[in-house]
Parts: C-alpha cells; structure tokens; sequence
C-alpha cells in the first residue's frame, strides 16, 4: 500500500478528483459487463449474441461513450477548479515579488470566494504594513543622512576650509625657505583639498542641499553635471513645467530614482550618451531616464543575488521607492539595446496646488541642456 501513500502524496486534488471518478466509470463498465453475463441466457441477449457486427458496433459505442464521460469529466472540473488554479498562479506571483498581485473574482464555489477573499485581504493588510514600515524607515534614513551631511558641512568642511587658509597664509611666510619646506606644504594643501572635495561630494549623496533649497531639476542637473559629464558620458536634461516645487516625499523619491538610474549608467551601461527627461503634468510627475548603453535583461536581475547583486539590489530600491508614493517605474531594456527606464508618480491635486514657492525662474519648459 506504500504507493498508494506515495501517489496520494504526488497527486494534486484535481489529479486525484479525476482518477477517482475515471476509476469509478470504470467500475461501471465491468458492473455492467458482469450483469450482462448473468442475464446471458435471456432471448434478448441470446438474440444479439449471434449478430457479431452488432456486438462490435456497441463495444465501440461503449467505448466511445467512456471516453466521452472522461472528457466531460475533465472539462467540469477543470471549470470547477479554475478558482483554485487562479489563486495558486497569484500566490506564485506574490512568492516571486509581485506584491500587489491579487486573486481574481471568479464565479465558482462559495467556500473557495471565501478563501480567495480572505487572501486577498491578508495580501492587502500586508502591503498596508510593507508600506508603513518602508516608508517610516525610508523616513528615517533621510532625516540620518540630512543630520549626517549637515554636520559635515557645517562642521567637518568649515574645518577643512579654515585648514585651507592657514595652509595658504604659511606657505606664504616659509616661500623663501626652500623647496622642500613649500613642496610638502603644497601637498598637505592638495591632500586637505581633495578631502574637502570628497567631504562635498559625500554630503550630496548624503542629501544633497540643493535639493532642500532649490528642487528636483537644479538637483540633477547638479549631479548630471559634476557626476556623469567628468566621466565622459554626454547627457541631454529635459525638464517642462517645473514652475512650482513638488511635495517633499514626491520630490525626494524621484530624485532618489533617477539619481539611482543614472549612477547604474554610470557604472553598468558602458553608455556614451544618455538623456534624462523630466515632466510635470495634470495629476503627477515622470521622469524618463535613457542610455545608449550595453542593456541587460530585467528578468535576470534579482536583489542580492547573481554576478551583479548591487544592481538588482538598485532596481528593487527604485521600485520601492516609487510604490511608497503611489508610482509605478516601467524598465525595457535588452541586450545591446540601452536600457530605457520610466517612472510615474502621482500628485494629489490639494497637495500639489500647495507646493512650495517656485523653483528658479531659469526653470523653464524644456529648456534644461545639462
């Protein structure tokens, strides 16, 4: 009986439902068969006993109706399990990541309604806390890197800069003392200078000032301009009406995102040009990020895994980021083909009518070439 245990365990209820009704039309077939050997001996039965093409023509009929049965039998429960099969595929999706999948709403029996609606909102329920948890510590991360880069330029760079000077003023008292005295003075001034520089250079990945003070486009046309350009990668910035400031959470997840995005052009793309165009519209704000760059193939990066874990790692991040305000970020790419990746985030229209006061006037439509 050990594989009667072992198929049990194999089959799903579906397999199971199937078998077991084909074996029971099975079972029917022989009852029959042995029923009519009894009644062998009647006129009847002796009568059609001597016709042998009648007696083939309903083996074959019999036959034909048994496999009939099964394929009905197969379709009405293929029908009647499809709920089930569609709840399965769903919890399939949520397993590979797709989080905001959801069982559909199938005609069917009222037990399993019930269980795909209490999926539905157990998924619903955890989502509502995904977002509240990520959202309170992508809060807290940005407030942590404002402190973090507020102390460095409040503190650590105004040291620095004060270094600088003195620097300067000495060197101009001990010219006259020799090369070797003002050459290793110079290279203290050069080692303090490049420090400082990397200091600036930290605090805007940390949170960049000119975001706080100015708003997205000034923001990354900064680090398009001081980032990707000295790498020798040509970038076109495009940005149309921009004549008020963003909501803080829309604007620093945004930027956070193409900032994302470019940084993988950077280090992945092997890109030589890449355009960046930024728009406000009724309703939300896009940002389209593209590359002439070697492309990947999406469905191959996953987070923290695979030859190039940071980068999955990116990608998740971005879509995080997107779906804690309510966006959507859409990536195509291809191998040998750039990578071309859009985002979209809505705008509550109270939220936006209070934006905050205007960005610079130089922030005109269409108008931005990095």
């Amino acid at each position: 009986m050990r594989w009667i245990y072992a198929l049990h365990n194999r089959l799903n209820i579906f397999q199971k439902v199937l078998i077991a009704n084909a074996v029971l039309l099975v079972l029917t077939g022989i009852g029959a068969a042995a029923l009519a050997v009894h009644v062998r001996d009647l006129p009847l039965v002796q009568y059609l006993l001597q016709d042998q093409a009648l007696m083939v023509v309903i083996a074959v009929f019999l036959a034909a109706g048994l496999a009939v049965s099964l394929a009905i039998n197969w379709v009405i429960l293929r029908v009647a399990f499809l709920p089930l099969f569609r709840l399965r595929d769903v919890m399939e999706e949520v397993r590979a990541g797709q989080f905001h999948a959801r069982a559909p709403a199938i005609a069917g029996d009222p037990d399993v309604a019930e269980l795909r609606a209490i999926f539905n909102e157990m998924l619903d329920r955890l989502d509502d806390y995904r977002r509240a948890t990520a959202s309170q510590v992508l809060r807290a991360l940005e407030e942590e890197r404002k402190r973090i880069a507020r102390e460095l330029h409040d503190h650590t760079s105004q040291v620095l800069t004060t270094l600088l000077i003195h620097l300067d003023i000495l060197g101009e008292r001990l010219r006259h003392e020799g090369d070797e005295v003002t050459g290793k003075l110079a290279f203290i001034r050069k080692l303090t200078s490049d420090t400082l520089e990397e200091i600036r250079r930290l605090t805007f990945d940390l949170r960049p000032t000119i975001l706080d003070d100015l708003g997205l486009v000034p923001a990354v046309r900064w680090y398009v301009q001081n980032v990707l350009q000295p790498a020798g990668i040509a970038v076109e910035l495009h940005a149309q009406g921009f004549e008020g400031r963003l909501p803080d959470e829309v604007e620093t997840a945004l930027f956070r995102i193409v900032q994302e995005a470019l940084t993988n052009i950077l280090k992945h793309s092997r890109a030589t040009r890449a355009q960046v165009l930024l728009r406000r519209e009724p309703g939300g704000v896009s940002a389209e990020v593209r590359d002439d760059g070697i492309g990947f193939d999406p469905r191959t990066v996953t987070p923290g895994v695979g030859p190039d874990p940071g980068r999955g790692l990116g990608l998740f991040g971005m879509r995080e980021r997107a779906a804690l305000v309510g966006g959507r970020i859409d990536i195509h790419s291809r191998p040998g083909q750039g990578t071309r990746l859009r985002v979209w985030i809505p705008i509550d229209q109270e939220a936006d009518g209070a934006g905050r006061p205007a960005e610079a006037a130089a922030e005109g439509a269409w108008r931005s070439h990095a």
